[in-house]
């Protein structure tokens, strides 16, 4: 998980994202550097906090819902950009002037000026004193990677669910070539899923073409982003080839693809050619949790996130009651788990002594928890855990 001090910075030819486990996502473009302030979770398993500094260059920030009193802040020299739930992006150009784009929700821009508040489909500059802007409608800019890749995005989140989404930034790619991406979908019994992908890119011509589980091909080309939907599709390992037709930049161009499903959220335990999903309601998991020792489980999964699960409960080990809410997120295939609030005999403990008793209990450590299978999506849907991936 992003901790305080950690920083990213790709190089020329390179792109780079964090993943917060309440799915917040900075993307950032090619020679852009980020560091992380703070990052800090309340006992509830919300996020409290989360500050970001954008040192140089352009990043695009996908902030979950905040409740409460919670914040995300991007701090780009002498400006900072506060919001509750939207897509924004921040430039900071190195004479210090910052640009900030609002494309959907609400954005609070802060200068040595004073404040400004903008609303979807607004940009302000700030110059390199903290002086703000007159806020104005988003104007064309053929050097910003984000725009077209903020569409293909929009496109995938529609009519699927939320928490299936995933984007992949491809290499440079030129006439003629071709990268594979590939999707691990397990496809429920009961029919009514779906299949989307969205392919963005510059201006060239591209082709999106997509092999099922079944090998059926579908393609197309067109301007971006290319969109491709396919109904009720069988479950398996989908294969999405990104085509360099005609008219790509001599030095290349870099693809985006953004690829989302619609399926149910309820307690399923599938594999499928490769595909896995188990997914569980409280008591579902409750009840299949089997650890010597542990006895009276209950287990709450709280709402809807993106990116991780909040979990609370309560259980019996060993002769102790035991009650806490803990933090799941996806961590390199595996599984990472953060006690935020814990209680025995009705006493609050220490986080990191809670933690220390489920290594205990699992025999694994509870920051890279192997499942036996390779976790990619991990996240809740109208109170169902969802942990989503393929057979290692």
């Amino acid at each position: 998980m992003p901790q305080p001090g950690d920083s990213v910075k790709p190089d020329a030819a390179g792109r780079g994202q964090i993943q917060f486990p309440d799915g917040t996502i900075p993307r950032l473009a090619s020679n852009t550097e980020i560091s992380i302030n703070a990052s800090h979770f309340a006992k509830d398993g919300h996020v409290h906090d989360i500050s970001v500094t954008d040192k140089l260059g352009r990043t695009l920030n996908s902030v979950q819902k905040l409740v409460g009193g919670a914040s995300f802040q991007v701090v780009g020299n002498t400006t900072t950009a506060s919001v509750r739930g939207t897509l924004f992006e921040v430039l900071v150009n190195s004479d210090g002037t910052v640009v900030i784009k609002l494309f959907i929700g609400g954005l609070d821009v802060d200068g040595k000026s004073g404040h400004v508040h903008l609303t979807e489909g607004q940009q302000v500059t700030v110059d390199a004193n903290g002086n703000i802007g007159t806020p104005g409608p988003i104007k064309p800019d053929p050097n910003d990677p984000f725009s077209q890749e903020v569409a293909a995005m929009v496109q995938v989140e529609t009519q699927t669910t939320p928490g299936t989404e995933q984007d992949f930034t491809g290499g440079l790619l030129h006439n003629g070539q071709v990268q594979q991406f590939t999707y691990a979908f397990a496809a429920p019994s009961s029919g009514g899923s779906a299949f989307k992908a969205a392919l963005a890119y510059p201006g060239s011509l591209m082709e999106l073409r997509i092999t099922d589980p079944a090998n059926h091909v579908s393609t197309r080309t067109g301007p971006s982003p290319i969109v491709i939907t396919l109904a009720d599709p069988p479950g398996g390992i989908f294969k999405l080839d990104v085509i360099g037709i005609s008219g790509l930049d001599p030095d290349g161009e870099v693809p985006f693809l953004s690829i989302a499903t619609l399926e149910p959220c309820a307690t399923a335990n599938i594999e499928q050619l490769g595909a896995v999903r188990h997914s569980w309601t409280g008591p579902d998991l409750a009840s299949a949790i089997n650890v010597s020792g542990l006895s009276d489980v209950k287990i709450n999964i709280v709402g809807d996130t993106t990116g991780g699960a909040i979990i609370n409960g309560g259980a019996t080990y060993n002769g102790v009651g035991l009650a806490g809410t803990l933090l799941l997120y996806a961590h390199g295939g595996n599984i990472g788990v953060i006690p935020l609030a814990a209680s025995a005999f009705g006493l609050a403990i220490p986080p990191q002594q809670a933690g220390q008793q489920i290594a205990s209990a699992l025999g694994q450590d509870p920051s890279n928890i192997s499942l036996g299978f390779h976790v990619e999506r991990l996240f809740t849907c109208q109170n169902v855990l969802m942990i989503e991936g393929r057979t290692a």
